[in-house]
């Protein structure tokens, strides 16, 4: 027993342990059921003491279309996948890139509250001007200065440096107090969005897996039913030659071998399409690769090779603060539910943004700063200089209706944050209670599918005793395996199942993350805390910065958290 869950005996069946889970029996796996209409024996043809097995058929993918006499085009070459490295690649897919290129722009917030504490200052000025005219000399016209008027006289050369500095330091309160803290909480709120991205493409990344991998057993049932279909024909025929059919009879197990290829080819096609899905929530970036000579081509591995015998089990003893009871699985996600962390973090903002817009009644200023360093002509002017000049600016609004109407709307702003966090606490606690139930009835299936699995094999080893004792005929063996294969496929597909359903409490719980990192199937960032509420940590952001970011931990288990 796992955290309440029972598991069942190891399966015994032609395959090995059950695999992992879908969202739901796609209807391309579920046409498979109609193999047992489609291809069943005809009423005429009865169990006969005759019987030695007919020859093999051939294989199913060498049986060529009479119609086409084209060659089929050469197939891609598979990539192995496992489900370890489907979650790896989701992880570090184009989207999750994008959400972390958003995050690092965010913290570019953090140099811009920087501006309510860091002064401006102006660079140093070099000036040189000519003054002074004097005595008999040229003609000369000055533009800029007498407008085109003829001057007469020599200019006097007057050499003067300055280097000047100005320093206007600003006086905000409302920058002072929220800028800082308002940056801090806007970088948690794009950490716990890209933590939300991830989580979402991990979902999607394993629902595609075990949807991609769960046709394959479709079409290995598929291609026996075609066999059978084969076989159903060949003795059709020989009974028509020695007149014991109709040709009605002949027509028909024609026409439901046709339906059988169909169905195999309609399987295939759905295997290439849900593969091509998975490769796009897989696909990793290339144009972040440095390129070489020759540009490395933008496209999509869609072609992938599933391990039918793995069972890609989610181990739950990886997580001993699983949740043991419906209860316990509701307030697990009210605590820590992303979407409940964004909200709480919205929430701050917006009552940091209404302090904001009512510090803004006081107003606002700058306390300018000058400091001169003059060097003119020591014959003339007196030689070196050097002054300080000191002054402010500060305006205090008295009727400022913007301003009001600011406050008003802030204030408005902290209500719908409220509001929209208690609608995401009633809807994380239906999510995850769902969740739960899910889980608890997909356990029932998988059992009920063991039993059905466990009557196949009765069936199956009936059928070759009576085989045996030429009380039945090889078609009806050969039906009685597709039978087995249906009935394993099923079972595989509420394996697949029940492993989602386990995935899905722990997207609901928020111990999706938790599970990757601690069975070491991926090294996920540092997450981020919330930034500390003092606004004397606050207003050194190095500090702030550091101290909001923490290391995840390791696990109880130890060093390599195996259980």
């Amino acid at each position: 027993m796992v955290n309440g869950m029972t598991r069942s005996e190891p399966m015994k069946s032609t395959v090995s342990k059950s695999s992992a889970a879908a969202p739901r029996p796609r209807p391309a796996l579920l046409a498979t059921l109609a193999i047992l209409v489609l291809v069943g024996v005809p009423a005429s043809l009865q169990a006969q003491p005759a019987a030695s097995p007919p020859p093999p058929s051939p294989p199913v993918g060498e049986e060529a279309d009479p119609s086409s006499t084209a060659p089929a085009p050469p197939a891609p070459p598979s990539v192995p996948l496992s489900l370890d490295d489907a979650i790896r690649q989701s992880l570090a897919n184009v989207d999750t890139v994008q959400a972390n290129v958003a995050t690092q722009r965010a913290t570019v917030a953090r140099f811009e509250a920087l501006k309510a504490f860091i002064p401006l200052v102006n660079l140093p000025q070099l000036q040189v001007a000519f003054n002074q005219l004097g005595g008999p000399g040229k003609v000369m016209i000055l533009p800029d200065v007498t407008g085109g008027a003829l001057l007469e006289g020599s200019p006097g050369l007057q050499q003067a440096a300055l280097n000047r500095a100005n320093l206007y330091f600003p006086m905000a309160p409302s920058g002072h107090i929220t800028a800082l803290p308002i940056a801090e909480e806007g970088i948690h709120a794009k950490v716990l969005m890209e933590q939300l991205v991830r989580r979402s493409q991990m979902i999607l990344a394993i629902q595609g897996y075990y949807t991609a991998k769960q046709i394959d057993y479709g079409i290995r049932t598929a291609r026996l039913g075609v066999a059978l279909t084969g076989e159903t024909v060949a003795l059709t025929k020989r009974k028509l030659n020695q007149q014991q059919v109709h040709d009605v009879e002949l027509t028909e197990v024609e026409v439901n071998d046709r339906k059988a290829r169909v169905l195999l080819s309609e399987l295939e096609k759905e295997s290439r399409i849900t593969q091509r899905d998975l490769a796009l929530v897989l696909h990793q970036s290339r144009l972040l690769v440095p390129q070489q000579k020759e540009n490395i081509p933008v496209k999509l591995d869609y072609a992938y090779g599933f391990d039918l015998a793995e069972p890609d089990e989610v181990d739950l003893r990886w997580m001993p603060d699983f949740p043991g009871s419906r209860d316990e699985a509701v307030q697990l996600a009210k605590q820590q539910r992303v979407d409940v962390r964004i909200r709480v973090v919205g929430l701050r903002i917006a009552r940091l943004q209404q302090k904001k817009s009512v510090l803004g009644l006081f107003g606002e200023g700058q306390l300018p700063a000058e400091l001169g360093f003059k060097n003119t002509s020591p014959t003339k002017n007196g030689g070196i200089t050097l002054g300080a000049i000191f002054g402010s600016s500060y305006g205090l609004p008295v009727v400022d209706v913007g301003l009001w109407s600011g406050i008003r709307e802030a204030r408005l702003d902290v209500v719908l944050s409220q509001l929209e966090l208690e609608k995401s606490l009633i809807e994380v606690a239906a999510d995850a209670g769902n969740s739960w139930d899910r889980w608890q009835q997909a356990i029932r299936e998988w059992e009920l599918s063991e039993a059905e699995l466990a009557l196949r094999h009765e069936l199956l080893e009936r059928m070759e005793r009576m085989y045996e004792q030429k009380q039945a005929i090889w078609l009806e063996v050969l039906g009685t395996r597709v039978n087995l294969l249906q009935a394993d496929a099923n079972r595989w597909t509420q394996w697949y199942n029940l492993q989602l359903a386990r995935f899905n409490v722990l997207r609901s719980t928020e111990q999706l993350l938790d599970y990757v990192e601690r069975k070491r199937i991926a090294r996920l960032t540092a997450w981020q805390k919330p930034p500390p509420e003092g606004n004397h940590r606050r207003w050194l952001p190095w500090l702030a910065s550091k101290e909001s970011q923490r290391t995840p931990g390791v696990p109880k288990e130890g060093h390599d958290g195996r259980p």
